[in-house]
């Protein structure tokens, strides 16, 4: 084997590992951390609402879906 052939494989496996990464990233802790942030400001703004009213599950869903979808997922 080469010289070249070796570095070649080398930056093969570099290319390999960083892709894996990145799809690990993209799939799994991206997601995670967009709805931790879309459940902190659903529940941001469901608490200014008043405490009694009926519809306070139905505005959190509601605020929580929409930045969800912003943030590009689906839920």
């Amino acid at each position: 084997m080469t010289r070249l052939q070796k570095w070649f494989l080398i930056a093969a496996l570099w290319v390999v590992i960083l892709a894996l990464n990145f799809s690990f990233y993209w799939n799994q802790i991206r997601p995670v951390n967009i709805r931790r942030i879309c459940a902190k400001k659903a529940g941001e703004a469901s608490r200014q609402i008043q405490a009694g009213d009926s519809n306070i599950h139905e505005f959190y869903r509601a605020i929580y879906s929409d930045c969800c979808r912003n943030n590009g997922l689906k839920e």
